[in-house]
This record gives structure tokens, sequence and C-alpha cells, in this order.
């Protein structure tokens, strides 16, 4: 047989949904410390608040010296479902409040969002167009040694093994430079992606504040 760990458990507070007043109430009228059930691995857990594990699992009510005063059946399966989704629901709306107030204090409003995000487009065309500068002065570059080499081939001369070298050197640094701008393009895209839906909910929320 499994060996029980004994877990104790600090209170908690759940909402009323999850733990009846009526039926909690009787039990402190009888002296009611603790509550104990089954976790999902087999543990034993004992805690001072009914929580929702162990209403879906079923519990033991005990008294102050340890005696099991009540043995309550777990919760239908959907009395379990009606109260999952209560749950669910409930943490979702606390993610979007704590979400909400979190780009309140980022953000003014909507315009605030824009303006942070354009800022961000422009820094990213700004190094896009440095790039794109810097290709062009490698290309003249890399021209001006393609002619060289012509030059030599024409006279019936090698081509300078320097001279291969720079064509070499520029060509590879041009596909770097193509590299950068693309990366760069990539980043702009993704700025707006990040921006979009916060700058949909700040709006969302300035409807909402002028109702």
């Amino acid at each position: 047989m499994k060996r029980a760990a004994l877990l104790l458990l600090l209170p908690v507070l759940w909402w009323p949904a999850l733990a009846p007043a009526a039926p909690a109430r009787a039990d402190a009228d009888a002296g009611t410390v603790m509550y104990r059930h089954t976790t999902p691995d087999g543990n034993i857990a004992i805690s001072a608040t009914l929580s929702q594990q162990a209403i879906f699992a079923g519990y033991q009510v005990l008294d102050h010296h340890g005696r099991v005063v009540k043995e309550v059946a777990p919760a239908p399966p959907e009395e379990q479902a009606r109260r999952r989704q209560e749950l669910a629901a409930r943490q979702q709306a606390a993610r979007q409040a704590e979400q909400d107030e979190s780009l309140r204090r980022l953000y003014a409003g909507p315009e605030d969002a824009v303006r942070a995000r354009e800022r961000q487009v422009d820094a990213l065309e700004l190094n896009i167009g440095y790039a794109r500068n810097t290709l062009v002065q490698l290309e003249n570059k890399r021209d001006e040694e393609i002619r060289n080499a012509a030059r030599a081939e024409r006279a019936g001369r090698d081509v300078p093994d320097g001279t291969r070298e720079a064509i070499e050197r520029y060509n590879r640094r041009m596909a770097e430079t193509r590299e950068e701008i693309a990366a760069h393009h990539k980043d702009i895209e993704a700025v707006r992606a990040q921006y979009e839906p916060i700058i949909e909910r700040l709006r969302q929320l300035e409807r909402q504040g002028a109702r």
C-alpha cells in the first residue's frame, strides 16, 4: 500500500461559490478545525479551510481532537464541471484585470502605444537605411575590384590574388548586409504584430471608460 504523506496546508481564501456558508457554520458549531482529503497522487492533505480539491475528491471533517465528525462524498461530476468552469472564468478575469492594469501603467492610452510602436519602427528603418548605404559602398568597391581583374585579364596578366580575395570579401560582406536588412524587416513585422493586440485592448478599455 502506498504510504500517505501528511501535508499541513496553510489556510487559503476561497470564493463563496467554492465553500458554502451554511455547512461551514454548522461544522464550526461542532468544534471543527480541519478538513482532510486524499490528493490525486494518494497523499493525505489537511487544511483549515475547505478547498476545491477537497470538494471534488470528498473529504472528512475533523474536530479539534483530530476525530472524524463528518464525511462528505465527492461532488457529482456535473457539479465539479460547473465549479471548474466558474474557477476558470474567475482566473481568466483576474489575469485580464492584471494585464489591463499593466497596460494602463505602461501607456496613457492607445495613441501612446501607437507612438511607442512607431518609435521602434523608426529606429529599425533607420538601421535599414544605414545598412543600405553600406551595401551601396560595398558594391562600388567590389565593382572596382572586378574592373581591376578585367583589366589584368585584357592585358594578358593573371588576376592578382589580392584582387580575387577583395572581390570574395566584398561579396561576403554584401551577403551579410542583405541578411541584416532582411532581419530588420522581420523585426519591424514583429513589432507591429506585438503592438496590434496591445493597441486594440487599450482602445477597448478607452471605449469602456467612456460609457
